[in-house]
């Protein structure tokens, strides 16, 4: 197992897999070209200077990503390198061209982030029963892809490996696409009064959640990929102006296609750790907004045993009551509902959604 590990760059996916590694009693060393950031992760991490590591990961931003990799080949020769940059192009093939130490290079790309940027954001169970890509190559050495395979295990995710080209183009569709879209939508709320915006119910917080993100690293990741993200939204136009042009013209067949196209593909979108998506039930709950309340319901919960898989509360600025709805697996949704009834809660039928 991995003794040792190297860190360069000192943001939120790097000093994730730092605590990630240092609870896995890995000797972890964090580095960064802004002493500040490098300060607060080396804190966090507990960092140690490493003269010869066994493992060095390039956390850094796309821009630098290449020069990078090949900075800590070529003083590192007897370390496996490897980098976390969301777009992979022609990463290899450059790699090769630059380095003599190319053999020692694996690329990977953790599937899972915040909208929180930097090591403030960091957690160690960041990766938890994500995804994260490998990219596999003919010449990948069976060291690097071993060292790999430990680090994804030791970050608590689960590998996939695919070619560069087949990467990019996955990721484009489930990782780029759902930023564009959330930066998008956020985009129009700009001139909505706030007042107005206290109206928005959680669905609006959901999907706007990205919008948060670092724009200047979004910009150059959706730039570095725009081969295989082009067509993605030329696509995705395509079908938005079908729908305008369906509800401008009063065709319910149309727009119900377009919304039906799109549970058909939320309907494929797999469960935890790529398990089958499970159904869930909902219990709407309607509570007195006073402190307490909730911590009333999650001990009920814990009195019989129920697990909770998710929530949503919908309040409004004022209101004397709120309204809580819980996601459960069908028997905990009807067992909880029938307890909280009985101990005084106002509990609204179950109902699918």
């Amino acid at each position: 197992m991995i003794s040792s590990a190297r860190i360069v760059g000192a943001g939120l996916i790097g000093t994730s897999i730092g605590l990630a590694l240092k609870s896995a009693s890995v000797a972890v060393q964090m580095v960064d070209s802004d002493p500040a950031a490098a300060k607060l992760a080396a804190d966090l991490v507990k960092s140690v200077d490493i003269a010869q590591p066994e493992l060095i990961i390039v956390a850094v931003p796309i821009e630098v990503n290449q020069r990078t990799i090949i900075e800590q080949l070529d003083a590192n020769p007897n370390s496996i390198v490897c980098d976390l940059a969301s777009v992979k192009s022609n990463l290899l093939l450059k790699i090769k061209e630059l380095s003599a130490n190319s053999k020692n290079f694996v690329s990977l790309h953790p599937m899972a982030g915040r909208e929180i940027s930097g090591a403030t954001g960091a957690r160690a169970d960041l990766f938890a029963g994500r995804a994260c890509i490998g990219i596999s190559d003919a010449d990948l050495s069976t060291k690097a892809k071993q060292i790999a395979d430990q680090l994804i295990t030791l970050c608590g995710a689960t590998g996939y490996w695919m070619s560069a080209s087949e990467h990019d183009e996955i990721v484009a569709k489930i990782s780029h696409l759902p930023q564009i879209l959330s930066s998008a939508l956020a985009g129009q709320l700009i001139d909505i009064a706030e007042n107005k915006l206290n109206l928005a119910g959680q669905g609006l917080r959901d999907i706007t959640r990205l919008a948060q993100a670092d724009s200047n690293l979004w910009s150059q990741i959706l730039l570095s990929n725009n081969q295989a993200l082009t067509p993605v939204l030329e696509r995705l136009i395509n079908d938005l102006q079908i729908l305008q042009k369906s509800i401008a013209a009063n065709n319910s067949a149309l727009t119900k296609d377009f919304l039906s196209k799109g549970k058909a593909g939320k309907d494929k979108i797999p469960g935890k750790h790529g398990a089958k998506a499970r159904e869930y039930e909902y219990l709407p709950v309607v509570i007195d907004d006073k402190p307490g309340e909730l911590a009333r319901i999650f001990n009920e919960c814990a009195k019989i045993a129920v697990n909770i898989e998710d929530l949503s509360i919908e309040h409004s600025p004022g209101q004397e009551t709120g309204l809580i709805t819980l996601a459960l697996s069908s028997t905990d949704c009807q067992k909880l509902s029938d307890h909280l009834n009985s101990v005084g809660f106002k509990v609204h039928p179950v109902k699918n959604r």
